[in-house]
């Protein structure tokens, strides 16, 4: 999860519409935002965890988390449906973009003390195509992403993230473990497993699901016709805003081409441009050839054992002379019948000559045995071959995706060193230029969802006006099902215990390696003969070496406050490291995915010694992928500053100017930033704050 941008409004004291764009290049990481203490720093965090998980996510010590929207919005307000405070978000998961919308009303926010929320997630894919989720099934693939008992890796207050460092908390330890390491697959599969719902499904007949629901059909008519007027006027627009934007884009990049400082890289980057529109083309189609491979003829793959049995049979009853049949059934019944031998000789029934013929019986074949062992050869025969063939494409596909997927990362690498380049040139124009272009690449994907999300709506409508008069009913499960779930619940016990098994294994393995990081981002950061574990109970130990007899033995050591947040501030850092590089770790589970996630800090400095402060900014931003630091200027001068400077990574810079009609006694009204006094209070009669960029 990389986090794009964000866009507030109304959320409590961020009054209106305010934006971010965070830092997200390689190499330039970091987005500082800086703000006095009061002046909104922890409420920027909440924005954040409200979008994401609600209510539910909002940390404790807000104040108030019932009441999102501004009082000063809450004063003026005629209409409490109209009064909306909201929070969108644009991030990347994996290969794909996101738009988190979460909104309430001042109606929604009374009814439900703040609880009763909209939310809507626009997914685009790399084929460019969109689609949306509302409602519940939104916040299960928010919560399936990042679960919200794991928000805090994520999302945290640095004056409150010490209790990972707390014995108490070794099972909160192990969770996020399991979470961002995936391992949660294993274990929610093992809870849906043995869930009342599957085991009652398999150990009882499925109900009868006979109730029909009829709509009025004219009345639904019309108002699915009317929705869906209401969507296609909505899509004209959105295309419209489209060819604004691109015309936008179009102007910036030949302005960009024509500046002497700028020509040969924006000329580089339209080729990537095209490039990677044909390798995400290419990669589409081998997709849709590997899902009709695996569609028509995995079956084939999967017939070795029922293969191998059928020439195994065949085999025996060549050996057997058995196959072909010398002698025919019918031939053998004529003789008895007749009583006379091949030779000619009188066998009468019952005698010795004439059982010996009889006999022949269990050896004697007929002609459907026989067409049905050449049936069996041929059918042999083709499943190899198919096999064989299928085998072969798979691995041509699989080794052809592969090459289009690191074709992929190498062109967005390259595309992003580009804009580091622009970005680092001596050159005003250059840098408003960029900024421009990203803002308005920003703009233009958001319509490209927009398009989508109105696409899959008008498709949804068109299909229920479609089947607007069709009935939808369920048939009656027959009761050999529930007698088929019953034998199938033995094997379900099976897998429940091998399952166990497995995220038993797996957890320790990974306990292992993150203990290694853990020790070595700890070494890296500690000024002291310090050493942190990670115990095979999954609680953080702080030891010191101490000399003896001639060597030296680690010692526990007293943690306070201080301590304990950087110990808990190593093992998340640790954990996102291990998290990027996950599928280069050795363990049960195959060729899972690495997952970059971003950190978001609140005061991350305010309990660290100082003899902590400089080696975690020096530190920090080279473990995770995306570092996003909210900070005072008390806990941001000196060594931080320096550190954060020296690392140049910082490639978002913004303050938080806080109005209102007095500050507190210990806030400043400006902050120094790179040698510029700047304005972060401002006299006004309504409190607000407002989030301002600066360069950085």
């Amino acid at each position: 999860m990389i986090l794009d941008q964000l866009i507030i409004e109304n959320f409590r004291q961020y009054l209106g519409r305010q934006e971010m764009i965070f830092a997200k290049g390689k190499g330039k990481n970091v987005t500082l935002i800086h703000g006095e203490n009061g002046f909104g720093k922890t409420c920027f965090l909440n924005a954040l965890l409200w979008g994401f998980y609600g209510r539910d996510g909002l940390t404790g010590d807000l104040p108030k988390p019932e009441n999102i929207i501004p009082d000063s919005v809450r004063v003026i307000c005629k209409d409490p449906h109209a009064a909306v405070a909201s929070v969108k978000v644009f991030f990347k998961h994996g290969d794909q973009s996101y738009v988190l919308h979460r909104s309430i009303s001042l109606a929604d926010e009374c009814d439900s003390k703040g609880e009763k929320t909209k939310i809507e997630l626009t997914v685009k894919r790399n084929d460019g195509q969109s689609f949306n989720f509302n409602g519940r099934e939104a916040q299960k693939v928010i919560d399936h992403m990042l679960p919200r008992d794991l928000r805090e890796l994520v999302f945290f207050n640095g004056e409150r993230i010490d209790h990972f460092a707390m014995e108490k908390n070794a099972e909160h330890v192990r969770e996020s473990v399991t979470g961002l390491l995936g391992l949660k697959i294993i274990e929610n599969t093992i809870n849906d497993l043995k869930s009342q719902d599957i085991r009652g499904r398999l150990r009882t007949e499925l109900r009868d699901n006979t109730d029909q629901e009829t709509a009025d059909l004219l009345a639904r008519q019309a108002h699915l016709e009317s929705d869906l007027q209401s969507k296609r006027d909505g899509l004209d627009d959105c295309r419209k805003n489209q060819a604004a934007c691109e015309e936008a884009l179009s102007s910036i990049k030949n302005r960009l081409e024509a500046n002497r400082e700028a020509h040969q890289l924006q000329q580089r980057r339209s080729v990537l441009d095209a490039d990677l529109s044909n390798q995400q083309k290419t990669l589409q189609q081998l997709e849709r050839s590997l899902s009709e491979l695996l569609a028509n003829n995995a079956y084939s793959l999967f017939c070795y054992e029922l293969v191998a049995k059928g020439k195994s049979i065949t085999h025996r009853l060549r050996a057997e002379g058995r196959i072909p049949a010398r002698v025919m059934n019918d031939f053998i019944h004529d003789l008895l019948k007749a009583e006379v031998c091949i030779c000619k000789t009188h066998m009468p029934k019952g005698s010795e000559a004439w059982k010996k013929v009889e006999e022949q019986l269990t050896k004697a074949g007929d002609p459907e045995f026989n067409r049905a062992v050449g049936d069996l050869d041929k059918a042999i025969g083709v499943i190899e071959a198919s096999a064989t063939q299928t085998r072969s494409n798979l691995v041509r596909l699989v080794e052809e995706r592969g090459g289009a997927v690191n074709r992929i990362a190498q062109i967005n690498e390259e595309l992003s060193d580009i804009k580091v380049q622009l970005n680092s040139k001596d050159d005003q124009e250059v840098h408003k230029l960029e900024d421009a272009r990203e803002k308005q690449e920003l703009r233009r994907d958001e319509l490209h969802v927009e398009e989508g999300g109105f696409n899959t709506k008008i498709e949804a409508l068109v299909t229920e006006l479609a089947n607007v008069a069709k009935q939808i009913s369920a048939k009656q499960q027959k009761a050999a099902e529930a007698q088929r779930a019953q034998r199938r619940l033995e094997r379900l016990e099976q897998v429940i215990v091998l399952l166990e098994q497995i995220l038993q294994f797996e957890r320790e393995d990974l306990r292992t390696e993150l203990g290694r990081e853990v020790e070595k981002t700890f070494r890296s950061i500690s000024l002291h003969n310090y050493r942190l574990q990670l115990t095979d109970q999954f609680t953080l130990r702080l030891t010191k070496l101490i000399p003896s007899n001639g060597g030296q033995v680690p010692v526990d050591v007293a943690t306070g406050t201080g301590q304990r947040q950087v110990m808990s501030l190593v093992f998340i850092a640790s954990l996102v490291a291990l998290a990027k590089r996950r599928n280069e770790i050795p363990t049960i589970l195959r060729d899972l995915q690495g997952g970059n996630f971003p950190l978001v800090m609140d005061s991350p400095f305010g309990q660290l010694g100082e003899e902590f402060r400089s080696a975690v900014a020096r530190h920090i931003p080279e473990l995770t992928p995306q570092l996003i630091i909210l900070v005072s200027s008390t806990q941001y001068k000196g060594d931080v500053e320096r550190e954060l400077g020296k690392s140049d990574r910082i490639g978002r810079r913004y303050v938080l100017r806080y109005h209102a009609p007095t500050k507190r006694a210990d806030a400043n009204k400006t902050i120094t930033i790179a040698g510029r006094e700047l304005t972060i209070f401002q006299e006004d009669e309504t409190e607000h704050t407002k989030i301002t960029e600066v360069e950085s």
